[in-house]
């Protein structure tokens, strides 16, 4: 996705509903995937090289404009991160019989793979659903590097320095 069309689309926040991402996130998907919620993981890491993100700081930035929740790194090792994601969207979404975080997983295991450029898969680690968050654990596999053939071919998206330049 290029710059132009992102910017649109986070510049529309009135057009977006609370209702509109319930029915198809947490209501359609299930009932098209069935038990299949791998495929969610999948097309998130899939999403992920369509937003390819320039840096490391726009994660948070996408998350929230995506309005996946509050996204924040809370440990960081040579081979693992573990972040934490919450807000009122995840609050919300955990009240739900066996909600999905599948979709985020994937794009954040996909975004921190094409950054660092090794193999990274990702997994939720826990949740609190009375406190409105969960853990997702990154692992990265710094003996497996990534074939740059595989890299995203699209323009990375500058976040950072997009917002930084509207202030």
């Amino acid at each position: 996705m290029d710059e132009n069309r992102y910017q649109e689309l986070v510049g529309n926040k009135g057009l977006a509903t609370l209702l509109g991402y319930e029915t198809l996130r947490d209501m359609l998907l299930p009932d098209l995937l069935g038990t299949n919620s791998n495929i969610l993981y999948w097309a998130g890491k899939r999403l992920a090289r369509k937003f390819n993100l320039a840096k490391d700081e726009d994660l948070p930035l996408f998350f929230a404009a995506s309005n996946w929740g509050n996204l924040e790194r809370i440990k960081a090792k040579r081979q693992q991160q573990l972040f934490k994601l919450s807000g009122p969207i995840v609050a919300l979404r955990l009240k739900q019989k066996n909600p999905e975080f599948q979709l985020e997983t994937g794009f954040l295991a996909e975004t921190i793979q094409n950054q660092a450029g090794f193999l990274t898969e990702a997994i939720i680690q826990n949740q609190d659903p009375r406190h409105g968050w969960i853990n997702i654990l990154a692992q990265l596999d710094l003996t497996d590097p990534i074939d740059p053939a595989l890299m995203p071919t699209v323009e990375p998206l500058q976040l950072n320095s997009q917002s930084n330049s509207k202030e």
